[in-house]
């Protein structure tokens, strides 16, 4: 059977204007509880900076600690709470650019797949929202139907995002040589790497200092 083309996405920062701190808001204003609503919220933004310290560092140890933020968190209101998080928080930030490029894809006849570090409830449904079949994402260990802070091994940061799109392209009978991928950050450097298409979307300064000694196409997404 002849391998396929596909097309990797990133989404915070690639495909929206949002990222991980913005949803976990989401989620801890809508707990039903006002003090323990007040207490995460209040939390968040006293570590914030300290979280963006770390994550300049190691996104994997990032990923780790940020996570924990939801422990305690029922998973069925996760999955409510992420669908409406999509509707209400996604889609309206969903850069008008990206959705050109996923309809163009589309007609293109590529296998398209969100591989990001955000969590995969509400990323399924993003991608259903996208008309995106696959969605590689990290998962919350659950205990009980209540989140217990951990993330499921692996956790979806630098090689692991390399070795997930590896594992991806063995099942699915995908040619990474002809494929495309999108990202914004220089820690999705292996993830860009991959492919023999690769285009940096918005990148910070460490992506497009690397994007423009290696030729790579830079575009910005508005």
């Amino acid at each position: 059977m002849k391998e396929k083309a596909a097309v990797f996405y990133d989404v915070d920062g690639t495909l929206v204007h949002t990222n991980i701190l913005h949803v976990y808001v989401y989620y801890a204003m809508r707990l039903p509880k006002i003090s323990e609503k007040a207490r995460k919220v209040l939390l968040m933004l006293l570590f914030t900076p300290l979280y963006m310290l770390i994550d300049q560092m190691s996104r994997t140890v990032f990923n780790k600690l940020f996570y924990r933020n939801y422990k305690g968190m029922p998973e069925e209101r996760l999955r409510i709470l992420g669908k409406e998080l999509v509707r209400e928080g996604l889609m309206p930030n969903v850069y008008r650019d990206a959705m050109e490029r996923i309809k163009k894809a589309k007609k293109m006849k590529l296998t398209q797949v969100l591989v990001t570090g955000s969590l995969d409830f509400a990323m399924k449904q993003f991608a259903k929202e996208l008309g995106i079949d696959h969605v590689i994402a990290n998962q919350l260990e659950m205990k009980a139907g209540i989140a217990t802070g951990v993330l499921v091994p692996p956790i979806l940061a630098g090689r692991e995002k390399l070795k997930a799109m590896k594992d991806f392209a063995a099942r699915e009978n995908v040619d990474l040589s002809r494929s495309y991928a999108f990202a914004d950050s220089k820690y999705d450097l292996e993830m860009l790497e991959a492919v023999g298409y690769p285009v940096a979307v918005n990148p910070d300064a460490g992506l497009r200092k690397i994007a423009e000694s290696r030729g790579w196409p830079i575009v910005s997404f508005t």
